[in-house]
């Protein structure tokens, strides 16, 4: 079975899928050893850890494929990659979707934000035509070699246009065949129960659970009581981590001769399977 078969099978079968937000190898190991699901190689998790940068879309597909292949060879569970606005056009969709999808991937999410974010309004979410992204989407699929690989389609229009707008693109969006459905952002309960009720019988939806968000559904169960099957944790452990790792090195620049609680060296080294490894590494040599 394939990574993307067996999210299929969980979105369908049980309750909600919890897929927290990593951005390099260790946090995704991390991630599969405290028991989750799935996991979500988020864009803005990636500009911060590897580049320092907002999320404007700085990173390349290449920059991306990359990292994603590394995680897949570590773990064992479902990774859904942010492929932003899929990096161009809808040709350059179908290039993309190939090469995360030979990355591993079991899931790709497209988005429907312009390919080049302003760098005077970062936070801004200029929209491309919904006719653009309907092509995006088709093309996005008919580029996947395997029909169980999941496109998962993203509308940002609620914060820029409007939540009708929003919803009109979600409809669209399923009706072209998106195996995955994300409004973002939501805060409104009223227009939860609309999209729920309009989409949520046709195509499994997305739900992002951030810190400081807006939306009233503040965790995977009540995500999941609303009808969502997917909740994304996309911040939460890029911004725990860089917490300690500011915390350990002021400690350490004050004079510290300890930065504080820490995964010792041992229990990182289990973390990572090293012993074993080792151990088989051992078998190849003199």
């Amino acid at each position: 079975m394939t990574m993307g078969a067996t999210l299929r099978w969980r979105l369908a079968n049980g309750a909600a899928v919890r897929a927290p937000g990593v951005f390099d190898t260790l946090s995704g190991v991390l991630a599969e050893q405290a028991g989750f699901d799935a996991v979500f190689l988020s864009g803005s998790a990636l500009s911060l850890s590897h580049l320092a940068r907002p999320d404007i879309g700085l990173l390349s597909a290449s920059e991306i494929a990359t990292i994603l292949a590394r995680l897949c060879d570590r773990i064992r569970i479902p990774i859904l990659v942010d492929a932003d606005s899929g990096f161009g056009n809808a040709i350059q969709v179908a290039r993309t979707v190939r090469q995360f999808e030979a990355a591993g991937a079991a899931a790709i999410q497209i988005e429907d934000q312009a390919e080049v974010k302003s760098p005077r309004s970062p936070i801004a979410r200029p929209l491309v035509s919904l006719e653009t992204m309907v092509g995006k989407l088709k093309a996005a699929q008919d580029a996947r070699r395997h029909d169980d690989t999941l496109i998962s389609a993203r509308t940002d229009a609620a914060s820029s246009i409007g939540f009708d707008e929003a919803l009109r693109r979600a409809v669209a969006f399923a009706e072209a065949g998106a195996d995955l459905i994300f409004v973002e952002p939501l805060s409104e309960p009223d227009h939860i129960r609309r999209l729920v009720g309009e989409v949520g019988g046709a195509r499994p939806l997305i739900h992002n659970v951030l810190t400081g968000g807006a939306s009233p559904l503040a965790s995977a169960a009540a995500a999941r009581d609303a009808g969502f099957s997917l909740v994304l944790f996309p911040g939460a452990v890029i911004e725990a981590t860089a917490f300690a790792a500011q915390a350990a090195l002021q400690a350490l620049a004050a004079g510290a001769s300890a930065p504080g609680p820490i995964l010792d060296r041992a229990s990182l080294n289990g973390a990572i399977d090293s012993p074993a490894f080792l151990a088989a590494a051992a078998r190849y040599g003199p």
